[in-house]
């Protein structure tokens, strides 16, 4: 292990507050004060420690990135092309709720809350009454906003806006976007469960086969990523490699070529990576291709969200939500939002139900996580709005670690689509 990498993970080891100082760790690690003074640097960058103001630098929570799930007042502006006229100091700020003001002042009042939004016409008591209980105001169609309202937005700090459009149009924008937040919020990345290396181990370009077998004695894991002299991913290890060499091999020799993921990556998607090429683990690196920690298969089928979630937030969700089962399989009626401009069904959708209806007649023979892998439709007659559809599975065959299953699509008693789908089965 390299110096500036023990020093990394000497202030990784510390309790949250403890002061640091370049002589100090040269000290302490009897290191010179230039390759001290790098390490704690590149802690820094990392969010290990913080340099405050007459208080020096301190060990810190390692910060991590949340997820967006609300909208500040200036993203409101942009989201519903709206100029700013007022109150600029509070663009800021989060919106906890919107509301519209299309009441008497009477009951607008119930519906006011701190920090919220209120979207109203050229009614300037309601416009008053919001600003004064800490509402910002929206003004929809275009309409001028008073003097007085606007000397009380500037004294208070809370936005005025003004739209071109119209009060429906713009509660539907600002609707659409926090529904796009809640979707990303609510998508599961690797950095909410990856294994931070010290937690899960790691190995070094300068290490020797006995000291991969010493990692496995100490964790029981029997795979390892190596890191080079800068902390970089270099390469994984595992126990198939080392096996019939000697003690002394030097890891780097042994070792093969890393595939990594990055923190910012759905789960989602490493889940269906690690099936399909056979990972079980993969090393989680920064954009310099540092190494963070890891991430395992097990890790990630354990943390995937559930894919029964009755929350209907994305079409798909929509989609498959008409999907019902029957005795005779699954069945769905076309609706008038599932067409194309000829009026047949699209193919988009049949195949997003399609795939639907394969992953959940397979769950009901295997309780393993199932991806599918490939797809192939006939399409063989088109089917119209108020069709009812009937689909019926069949598995064809079924491996440990495959599956292939037949789906034939009924219309009445006419075959109006066949499909044939291959799964990879974890």
């Amino acid at each position: 292990m390299t110096k500036h990498q023990e020093i990394l993970e000497y202030l990784e080891a510390l309790p949250i507050g403890k002061h640091v100082s370049v002589r100090s760790i040269s000290n302490h690690l009897s290191v010179s004060e230039g390759t001290a003074y790098r390490a704690i640097k590149e802690a820094e960058n990392r969010g290990l420690v913080e340099t405050q103001p007459r208080s020096g630098t301190i060990r810190i929570e390692q910060k991590v990135k949340v997820r967006l799930e609300k909208l500040t007042y200036a993203e409101i502006a942009a989201i519903s092309e709206s100029e700013v006229i007022a109150g600029h100091a509070g663009l800021k700020h989060e919106f906890s709720r919107f509301s519209i003001g299309a009441m008497t002042r009477e009951n607008v009042v119930r519906y006011l809350v701190k920090g919220g939004l209120l979207i109203v016409g050229d009614r300037e008591e309601i416009q008053l009454l919001a600003l004064e209980n800490k509402n910002a105001v929206l003004v929809t169609g275009g309409f001028k906003v008073s003097n007085k309202v606007l000397e009380l937005a500037k004294r208070q700090g809370i936005p005025v806006m003004v739209s071109a459009y119209d009060t429906f149009t713009v509660a539907f924008m600002i609707n659409r976007a926090l529904s796009n937040v809640r979707i990303k919020t609510d998508i599961k990345t690797v950095a909410q469960v990856y294994s931070p290396k010290s937690q899960y181990g790691y190995l070094t370009t300068a290490d020797a086969v006995r000291d991969y077998h010493h990692l496995v004695k100490k964790n029981n894991h029997v795979r390892y990523p190596v890191i080079d002299e800068k902390g970089c991913a270099a390469g994984i290890v595992t126990m198939r490699d080392v096996t019939d060499q000697r003690l002394a091999t030097p890891i780097n020799t042994v070792m093969t070529k890393p595939v990594t993921t990055k923190p910012e990556n759905s789960l989602a998607t490493v889940a269906q990576r690690m099936i399909v090429e056979d990972f079980a683990m993969l090393p989680v690196v920064d954009d310099e291709h540092h190494l963070l920690g890891v991430i395992t298969r097990k890790l990630v089928m354990e943390n995937l969200q559930d894919p029964n979630n009755e929350d209907l937030h994305t079409i798909s969700d929509q989609i498959v939500a008409s999907l019902k089962q029957g005795r005779e399989g699954f069945s769905f009626k076309v609706e008038p939002a599932m067409i194309d401009n000829a009026g047949n069904l699209t193919n988009g959708i049949l195949a997003e139900i399609l795939k639907e209806a394969a992953l959940r007649a397979l769950s009901l023979d295997s309780k393993k996580n199932i991806f599918i892998e490939q797809m192939m439709i006939y399409f063989l007659q088109a089917v119209q709005i108020d069709d009812q559809l009937v689909l019926k599975p069949k598995i064809v065959t079924k491996k440990r670690r495959s599956t292939t299953i037949d789906i034939e699509v009924y219309c009445q008693d006419n075959i109006v689509c066949k499909a044939i789908v291959a799964g990879k089965i974890n």
